[in-house]
């Protein structure tokens, strides 16, 4: 993300650490410009030292790819932002699932919704859904799952309760960007009971969701009202995290 100007940086810091001690404790006073060398050659060390510290700790190694697209708001699972939201894609409205990792190192997740009972459909009888998935550290992407919406819902908000789940196998490691989605509720995973299946599984309502936010979404209109049974849920990679996480 900022290889070229990390670069140039790199490059004046250390000519300021070699000039400055030349400056003050090695050139002669009849040397030219003497005073106006000291000036800009400590100026010069210090603006890049302070850089360095910036760089290290407080600078995203990486932008917020998330907010670029959808804005300022969205939801966080300690580590994983995203936001659902719903599209349309030549007639077919899409439950759309946005989701950055914020961290080096690749993360589980589960992202749990309960739509109301009489809401739009994913598949005949299901109500309750877990979108579960892995991301790679620093990734930014989005889950696309086919929806129906029954006519009379259509152009109206629903409300849908909200939960995730995230586990990095390998921790954290280091954090590529700073800024932290809202809460949003959660529940019980049992990580080391069984393989991670990635997919949008069908989950009981009677699952206990612990403190789960209300999210509104909008339904779109002249979309399709019922589903043909082909319709797959996908995920798609929009930014690889690796490419731009090194200095």
């Amino acid at each position: 993300m900022y290889e070229w100007r990390n670069f140039i940086m790199v490059l004046l810091f250390l000519v300021s650490i070699v000039w400055a001690p030349l400056a003050f404790f090695v050139l002669s006073d009849e040397a030219p410009l003497l005073n106006v060398q000291r000036t800009f050659s400590a100026l010069l060390l210090g603006s890049c030292a302070i850089w360095v510290v910036y760089a290290l700790y407080f600078e995203d190694k990486l932008p917020d790819n998330l907010k670029e697209v959808i804005g300022d708001v969205y939801y966080e699972s300690d580590g994983l932002s995203f936001l659902p939201m719903i599209r349309v894609n030549q007639g077919q409205a899409e439950l759309c699932v946005y989701y950055q990792n914020r961290y080096e190192n690749p993360v589980q997740a589960i992202i749990h919704m309960r739509p109301p009972k009489d809401g739009f459909v994913i598949r005949s009888g299901m109500r309750d859904v877990h979108f579960a998935f892995k991301a790679d550290g620093g990734d930014f992407g989005c889950i696309h799952q086919p929806i129906a919406v029954p006519e009379h819902l259509q152009s109206d908000v629903l409300d849908v309760k909200l939960a995730a789940a995230t586990y990095y196998p390998r921790s954290h490691g280091a954090r590529l960007r700073k800024h932290e989605g809202m809460s949003v509720g959660t529940f019980l995973v049992d990580w080391a009971g069984a393989a991670f299946k990635t997919g949008v599984h069908e989950i009981s309502d009677e699952i206990e969701l612990q403190n789960p936010i209300n999210i509104h979404l909008a339904m779109p209109l002249d979309v399709q009202t019922e589903l043909s049974g082909r319709e797959v849920w996908r995920q798609e990679q929009l930014v690889a995290g690796e490419v731009a996480t090194s200095y």
